[in-house]
């Protein structure tokens, strides 16, 4: 009975450690996070891109919240979004493993199993499954707007309510390692 449960303790920890953490609000690192570009002296590249479990909401949120730090950073209080586009970038992968070739052209053949023991049970090779995960990736173009009233067609953000608003909902990252 010990043995069981040490197994169990075994699998449990094993299987917590493969599980991952969405993207923190970070600086862009290995591929996840904010960055933004100056296109000219009054329109701004923001992207923001998740990791296999950050939820695309999350990934929306944190452009917008990064969108009104610039704003904010550069003394603007107001800002139009020119253009948002959210990409989702599926990989598709396999687990379990595929049969392995005999020969040129030849697949693994119910009378392989001498060679492949496993094979017994699976006259035609082993199962292997395929699975995906998605990321998303966010961007923005934005300007500030200092004018009264909306743009024609545009979306006027206030920074400072926004930065309120999702502030509370912003996970920053336990502490970044030196880059």
């Amino acid at each position: 009975m010990p043995q069981r449960l040490l197994f169990l303790l075994i699998a449990t920890l094993t299987l917590a450690a493969c599980a991952g953490a969405p993207t923190p609000y970070q600086p862009r690192r290995d591929g996840s996070g904010y960055s933004e570009q100056q296109l000219d002296d009054r329109t701004w590249r923001v992207t923001f891109a998740g990791n296999d479990w950050t939820p695309r909401e999350t990934v929306e949120n944190y452009l917008l919240y990064r969108c009104a730090e610039v704003m904010l950073f550069g003394g603007y209080g107001r800002f139009i979004v020119l253009e948002k586009v959210v990409e989702p970038d599926v990989q598709y992968y396999t687990y379990g493993y595929a049969p392995p070739d005999i020969g040129p052209g030849i697949p693994p053949s119910r009378y392989s199993h001498y060679r492949y023991r496993h094979y017994y049970a699976y006259p035609y090779g082993p199962p292997y499954r395929v699975g995906s995960t998605v990321r998303y990736k966010a961007s923005a173009m934005i300007q500030p707007w200092e004018g009264d009233g909306t743009p024609e067609g545009a979306l006027v953000i206030d920074a400072r309510a926004l930065v309120r608003q999702l502030g509370p909902t912003i996970v920053l990252p336990k502490a970044l390692p030196p880059a």
